[in-house]
């Protein structure tokens, strides 16, 4: 897969997830009986991902991962839907730019996750893309509830 094809892929997977966000309005903090995980907060992690994975592609090694300040930013940024869409696009930007910048060689250079997985930078891209993914059918599954 090239560069342009994995910038590509990121980038729509965030403009999907931040439109089905966008479409639930003001039910975004909304979670399903008070228990789920809201569109916000999964908004939240895929912005912080998308730049912690920019960050491991410029590095070529995955920073630390301190969950306090993880989880203290994700509930930071909940309370501001507005700018964690933001943030996501920002961040999507970031990480498309660390991703021209890979050569062929780097695609298969391993990082080993703050979890233990050993990934390429290529499927670190590919995580990225995923999450997106994963939690746009979410938020848009709340979006029938709502």
């Amino acid at each position: 897969m090239t560069n342009e094809e994995m910038t590509r892929l990121v980038r729509k997977s965030a403009a999907d997830l931040i439109e089905a966000t966008r479409a639930l309005g003001d039910k975004v903090s909304w979670s399903v009986l008070d228990k789920g995980r809201s569109a916000a907060d999964q908004l939240a992690e895929c912005a912080l991902i998308s730049g912690f994975a920019a960050q491991t592609l410029t590095d070529k090694a995955c920073p630390p991962m301190d969950m306090d300040g993880y989880k203290a930013a994700v509930a930071s940024l909940i309370a501001d839907p507005d700018g964690t869409m933001k943030l996501l696009a920002d961040n999507t930007e970031t990480l498309s730019d660390a991703i021209g910048k890979l050569t062929d060689d780097d695609h298969a250079h391993a990082v080993t996750m703050p979890w233990g997985n050993v990934m390429t930078l290529a499927e670190v891209v590919l995580l990225v893309h995923w999450n997106n993914n994963y939690h746009q059918g979410q938020v848009t599954f709340i979006g029938t509830l709502v």
